[in-house]
């Protein structure tokens, strides 16, 4: 069984959609299924496939063109990941295979077979599904990166970990890099279309679109990372983390992490206070382990790290 999965990916967009598609499609092609990741994004997203080992098919960027590579690969299911593509017009040009979209936010169409949310704050939104659409929502389906590996800590934080997404539109990266403590071990992480910041301290060691993220991750005592795909990444290895708002649409899910109290919100990028917040913040992680400790346990309670398997099976299900 063939299934095409196709997301957004690039400047300006980053990696986190493309990730999480290459995640379900590991866990598809392990239990039994064929994955091809269409790839309108060329060279942008060409090294991600490379270090998976997933197959790609060339495509263009409108749903014309994904749904032709899609029937063209001979896929029975496209999964679709993207803010850019039409839906209802996707859904009329992949007629004749199941559709299936990870969606966000419950405010766009859902022209689908299965909607997939697997953010805390998915089971409040408000979804009115069309009859026979299946609804995989909740931290149940929570998609993280491959070699996520739980770990309890214990101690006093010997390693940061700071991490903002594959690209930096709100020019946050110098404003982490301000706020970073003196002498503390720190692994910044930079994505390949992000500058590196031009103030990042001489003790922070620099780590520009790295392909170990899950050994950074492993690595690490206390974590600051944007509010994206990244924040389930850490509460699935339960590292304690300061998290930052880059986008709206990250609202709903920061909020639902916050009070669930799996992590500490900072604030806002763009905020004027932002930077003493992040201080504050970092302080009073760095002297409370209590504190760490809870956060770890309560956003590993979320988000076990199994979801793209749960998917994979509803999926491969759907199909037989």
């Amino acid at each position: 069984m063939i299934v095409a999965l196709h997301a957004d990916a690039g400047p300006g967009i980053g990696l986190g959609h493309a990730i999480r598609c290459c995640s379900l499609a590991l866990a598809l092609d392990q239990q039994g299924m064929t994955p091809i990741i269409l790839n309108a994004a060329g060279n942008h997203l060409r090294p991600l496939l490379r270090q998976y080992g997933l197959q790609e098919r060339e495509c263009g960027p409108s749903p014309v063109s994904v749904a032709a590579a899609a029937h063209q690969s001979g896929a029975r299911l496209l999964v679709a990941d993207s803010y850019r593509l039409d839906r209802p017009d996707l859904a009329l040009q992949a007629q004749g295979m199941k559709l299936a979209w990870f969606d966000d936010t419950a405010e766009r169409t859902m022209a689908a077979d299965i909607i997939i949310n697997g953010a805390p704050a998915a089971l409040d939104l408000p979804y009115d599904l069309p009859p026979g659409t299946i609804g995989l929502l909740g931290p149940d389906y929570q998609v993280v990166r491959p070699g996520m590996k739980f770990r309890q800590r214990c101690g006093a934080v010997r390693r940061l970990l700071v991490t903002y997404g594959g690209a930096d539109p709100r020019q946050i990266g110098p404003v982490l890099a301000s706020v970073l403590p003196p002498g503390l071990a720190c692994d910044f992480v930079v994505g390949p279309f992000a500058p590196v910041p031009v103030n990042l301290p001489g003790w922070a060691t620099l780590h520009k679109a790295p392909q170990n993220m899950p050994e950074l991750m492993d690595g690490a005592d206390l974590a600051i990372s944007a509010g994206g795909q990244t924040l389930y990444e850490l509460a699935a290895s339960a590292l304690p983390t300061i998290a930052i708002g880059i986008g709206t649409d990250q609202g709903p899910n920061l909020r639902s992490l916050e009070q669930a109290g799996a992590l500490v919100f900072a604030g806002w990028a763009g905020d004027n206070g932002l930077a003493d917040s992040l201080k504050a913040a970092l302080r009073r992680m760095l002297d409370d382990e209590e504190s760490r400790t809870a956060l770890a346990i309560k956003a590993h309670a979320l988000i076990d790290g199994d979801g793209a398997n749960r998917i994979a099976a509803v999926l491969k299900n759907l199909l037989n």
